[in-house]
C-alpha cells in the first residue's frame, strides 16, 4: 500500500510539474511584415477613401432631403480631409514640424496625493470578481477581464493624463502637446526622460505598434479595427519624439481623444497569428510605476504588482505622490465573507463596504471599536455605472417592444434599494448617469407595476396564465427568461430578490449565477438572454457607440450576433445608427450633448435594458497604517484603490500591532468625506 501511495504521489508530482512548466515558442521578428503592413493599410485606406468620395458624390447628386443633404456632405467633407492628410503612417523629419505650435504643458495644477505619502511596504488587496483572470494580456480573447484595469488602464501612462480633481489635461508620457486649427490634428513631445520599466527609451516607433496591433486581423475583437480604423486619419512620426495625431474628425478637447497609449516596439516583436497564445502569460514592460514579474505570476493564488524602482515619472509633477506601496499583492479568494476574515486577520489592508450588511453589521467588531480599523464614507464624482439587466435581442421573445417593455414593469429594483442595499442607493434612470451636462436627467425608468405589466405582455400575445402563474400565450410559450450574472452571496439575494417579486408579474427569472469570467465571457459571445451588468464607463463623455451600433451586433449581412463587442443588446437599428454616428462625430460639446439626450430617450423608448441602481459614493474600512491626504481621495475615482494616493505606514503598522497583543486602543474612527458630494446634474453642494 505504501508502495501504491508513493507512486501515486510520484506520479501526481510529475504530472503538477509538467503542467507548470513554461510554454516556449520560437523566437519571431514582425519587423518586415509590420513595415509591409504600413505600406499596405496606406494603400488601402486611401483607396478606401477615394472610392468612399465617389459614392458620396454620386449620392449628393441625387439627394432632395436637406437633412440627407447635410448628412452626406459632411460625410464627405470628412473623406476628403482623410485624402487631404495623406497616408495613414507618415515618417517626417523633426525639422517638418509645422512652426508657430501653440505648445501646452500645464504644470499649473494642485499636485496629487500628499507630500507625507511614505514610500515601501506591501498592499494586500484581493482579485477583483473573486476569479482569476485568464490572461494578463490587455487585447485578444478574454483580455478585457475584471482584472485588466488593476493592470492595465489604472498604470499605463499614455501620452496624456486627467487631473484626478480639476478634470483637466496633464502631462503623461508627452510632456507638451500643441493642437492645430482644424481641432482634430494635435502634436505631442515625448519627455525626454520617458522610458519603460526596462530601460528602453519610449519612441515614437512605439506608437506605430500600437497602431498596427489595433488592426491587425490577429486580434479576436473587430472593435479595435473599427476605432482606430474609422476614428483616425493617421499618424506621423517626426523623428523619434514628435507624434502627430489625426483624428478623423474634429472634436471636443481633442487632445483627449488622441491621446494614445505606446506598445513598446521590442516586446511586441513577435506579435503574429498565436498572439494569444505565445503573450497569454508573458509579463509586458511598462511606462507606469508598476509591473507584473515572472516571479510575480502565482496561477491560481495570487498576481503581484512590483513598483518599477527606476520609474522615470517618479519625480515628475502630479505623479510623485502617487504609488506608494513597493508591492501591490492581489490573491484569489472566492467568497467576500472569506474576504472579510482576512481582512480582519490583518491579511488584506483594505475591505470594500459596498455590501451594507458589512458596513452596518459585519464591521460592529472589536477591530473598529478599538481604533486598529478605520471606517470611510466617501463621496465621488464619477459617473455611475449602469447596473441593471440587459436584454439580448438576439433571443426571439426580447426582440418584442412589449416584452421589454412589460420585463421593465416586472422588475421591482426599488424593493432591492429599499431591502437589499438598506436605502443606500437610488433608482437609476439612464444608461450614462453621472456626466453633468451630457446626462439626460429629464427620463423616469418605469415603475414596478405588476398592472401595466400585464398590459404589455398582452399586447404582445401572452394574455392568460399558466397553473404556476407564469404568462403564456396561445402557442403555450411561458414568459421565462435566464439572468445570466457573476456569481456572489449578495448579488445571489439581490437575484433571488428579483425573481421572487418578478413571479407577481406572472414572469420567471431563471438565475444563472457564474464564475465572473465566464458570465463575461458568455455575454461577451451574445450566449445569454437577459445579463445583469453593471459596466465600468470613464469620464468626461458618454459612450454609445459600442454599445448599440449595429456594426457591433451582427456579422455583416447576416443574422449571427458578432461576438466579443460591447453591444450585448444585439441592438440593430439603422435610424439609431445615425445618431450613434452624430454623438461619436460630434465636433462640439453642445452637440454631444443634444445625442446623448437623444439616444437616452431611444433606449427608454426601446425599452433596451431595466436600470437598476445606483450610488453617489462608496465605503471602505481599512487597518490604521493605511494613510490618506487630506480629502482622502481623488474627486473622480469610483473605488479608494484608484488614485493610489495612498501609502503604508510601516511605523504605524508596528504601533498598532503592538497595541493589539498588549490591548492598547486608540479611538475609533469612522469619517465621511463629501467635498465633492454633487447634486443632479453635476453641481457641487
Amino acid at each position: 500500500m505504501r508502495i501504491l501511495c508513493f507512486l501515486l504521489s510520484l506520479f501526481t508530482l510529475l504530472l503538477l510539474t509538467h503542467c507548470e512548466q513554461k510554454e516556449t515558442f520560437a523566437p519571431v521578428d514582425n519587423t518586415a511584415e509590420r513595415m509591409k503592413f504600413y505600406e499596405q493599410h496606406n494603400q488601402s485606406a486611401t483607396a478606401a477613401a477615394t472610392e468612399k468620395i465617389e459614392k458620396l458624390k454620386a449620392q449628393l447628386a441625387t439627394l432632395t432631403d436637406p437633412d440627407a443633404i447635410k448628412d452626406t456632405q459632411q460625410a464627405l467633407a470628412m473623406a476628403e480631409k482623410k485624402i487631404a492628410d495623406g497616408s495613414f503612417f507618415q515618417r517626417k523629419e523633426e525639422s517638418e514640424l509645422p512652426a508657430n505650435l501653440n505648445w501646452i504643458t500645464n504644470l499649473d495644477d494642485p499636485d496629487i496625493g500628499s507630500p507625507q505619502a511614505k514610500k515601501g511596504g506591501t498592499y494586500h488587496s484581493f482579485l477583483p470578481g473573486m476569479a482569476y483572470p485568464p490572461t494578463i494580456r490587455c487585447l485578444g480573447k478574454g483580455g478585457n477581464n475584471n482584472f485588466r484595469s488593476y493592470h492595465w488602464d489604472f498604470i499605463e501612462m499614455g501620452l496624456l493624463g486627467t487631473h484626478p480633481n480639476t478634470g483637466k489635461l496633464i502631462p503623461g508620457v508627452a510632456d507638451r502637446w500643441a493642437v492645430a486649427e482644424d481641432q482634430q490634428t494635435i502634436y505631442y513631445h515625448i519627455n525626454d526622460i520617458a522610458k519603460w520599466s526596462d530601460g528602453e527609451e519610449i519612441t515614437t516607433e512605439d506608437f506605430f505598434m500600437a497602431f498596427y496591433i489595433y488592426l491587425s486581423p490577429y486580434l479576436t475583437e473587430q472593435w479595435y479595427r473599427t476605432y482606430y480604423g474609422e476614428q483616425f486619419n493617421g499618424i506621423t512620426a517626426y523623428g523619434k519624439d514628435y507624434i502627430c495625431v489625426r483624428l478623423a474628425n474634429p472634436k471636443p478637447r481633442c487632445a483627449f481623444f488622441g491621446n494614445l497609449v505606446p506598445f513598446q516596439t521590442k516586446f511586441y516583436r513577435e506579435f503574429g497569428p498565436d498572439f494569444e497564445t505565445r503573450y497569454n502569460w508573458r509579463p509586458r514592460p511598462t511606462t507606469g510605476a508598476y509591473q507584473i514579474l515572472e516571479s510575480d505570476i502565482k496561477k491560481g493564488e495570487s498576481i503581484t504588482l512590483s513598483r518599477v524602482k527606476t520609474w522615470w515619472a517618479k519625480d515628475q509633477k502630479y505623479y510623485r505622490y502617487l504609488y506608494n506601496p513597493d508591492r501591490i499583492e492581489y490573491k484569489l479568494i472566492r467568497e467576500m465573507e472569506k474576504a472579510f476574515v482576512l481582512f480582519k486577520r490583518g491579511e488584506i489592508e483594505l475591505f470594500p463596504l459596498g455590501q451594507p450588511k458589512f458596513w452596518y453589521e459585519k464591521t460592529e467588531i472589536p477591530e473598529v471599536f478599538n481604533g486598529y480599523i478605520e471606517k470611510a464614507t466617501f463621496f465621488n464624482e464619477y459617473p455611475r455605472s449602469p447596473f441593471g439587466l440587459y436584454f439580448n435581442q438576439a433571443y426571439p421573445p426580447l426582440a418584442n417592444l412589449d416584452i421589454r417593455i412589460g420585463l421593465q414593469h416586472a422588475t421591482h429594483w426599488q424593493r432591492v434599494i429599499d431591502y437589499d442595499l438598506r436605502g443606500d442607493a437610488n433608482r437609476l434612470h439612464i444608461m450614462n448617469d453621472g456626466f453633468g451636462r451630457f446626462s439626460n436627467t429629464n427620463i423616469i425608468t418605469r415603475e414596478f407595476s405588476p398592472a401595466k405589466a400585464a398590459e404589455a405582455f398582452a399586447r404582445a400575445g401572452y394574455n392568460r396564465k399558466g397553473n404556476d402563474g407564469i404568462f403564456v400565450n396561445d402557442q403555450g410559450q411561458r414568459l421565462s427568461f435566464t439572468i445570466t450574472y457573476a456569481k456572489s452571496a449578495f448579488i445571489d439575494q439581490i437575484m433571488q430578490r428579483l425573481k421572487e417579486e418578478a413571479l407577481k408579474a406572472g414572469v420567471e427569472y431563471k438565475l444563472e449565477g457564474l464564475d465572473g469570467t465566464e458570465s463575461f465571457q458568455k455575454s461577451s459571445q451574445k450566449k445569454h438572454q437577459i445579463s445583469f451588468a453593471g459596466w465600468g464607463i470613464t469620464p468626461p463623455f458618454p459612450d454609445y457607440y459600442e454599445f448599440f451600433h449595429s456594426s457591433d451586433a451582427y456579422e455583416p449581412g447576416t443574422k449571427t450576433p458578432r461576438a466579443m463587442t460591447n453591444n450585448i443588446f444585439t441592438y440593430a437599428n439603422p435610424v439609431t445608427d445615425k445618431i450613434l454616428e452624430a454623438n461619436r462625430n460630434a465636433k462640439t460639446e453642445e452637440e454631444v450633448e443634444s445625442t446623448s439626450h437623444r439616444i437616452e430617450e431611444i433606449i427608454h423608448n426601446e425599452a433596451l435594458l431595466s436600470t437598476g441602481f445606483k450610488k453617489d459614493f462608496y465605503r471602505y474600512a481599512y487597518w490604521r497604517w493605511v494613510k490618506w491626504p487630506e480629502k482622502h481621495n481623488i474627486r473622480i475615482s469610483d473605488e479608494p484603490e484608484m488614485g493610489y494616493v495612498f501609502w503604508i505606514d510601516e511605523d504605524i503598522k508596528q504601533e498598532t500591532q503592538q497595541a493589539m497583543r498588549e490591548g492598547k486602543t486608540f479611538p475609533e474612527v469612522i469619517r465621511v468625506y463629501d467635498d465633492y458630494r454633487v447634486k443632479t446634474g453635476g453641481n457641487h453642494e
